[in-house]
């Protein structure tokens, strides 16, 4: 699984547009916003969100870029689809 290709930045990519692309992929593949294909938009979701935790942490970063595929990050927090929306949930996907 290539990180950079999920969220569709290069691999010299900075912080800011690793950000940018994670949240205009979050909003699109949020399976909150998908109820017509939830699982197929929380499969999607959860590597989008996987590619993000590596790629914004510096350390996770460089030891994937070292290890490329061979590679197995840090767990990326657990996520469960909400039955309701709160300020919290889309502030941080904003």
């Amino acid at each position: 699984m290539n990180y950079y290709d999920i969220l569709g930045v290069e691999e010299d990519a900075d912080s800011e547009s690793i950000k940018k692309a994670y949240k205009k992929l979050a909003k699109k593949f949020h399976p909150d916003l998908n109820p017509n294909d939830i699982e197929s938009a929380e499969e999607k979701f959860k590597k989008i969100n996987e590619a993000y935790h590596v790629l914004i942490d510096d350390d996770e970063r460089v030891k994937y870029d070292q290890h490329g595929s061979e590679y197995v990050p840090r767990k990326a927090p657990d996520w469960r689809p909400a039955n309701y929306w709160t300020y919290n949930t889309w502030d941080y996907i904003r």
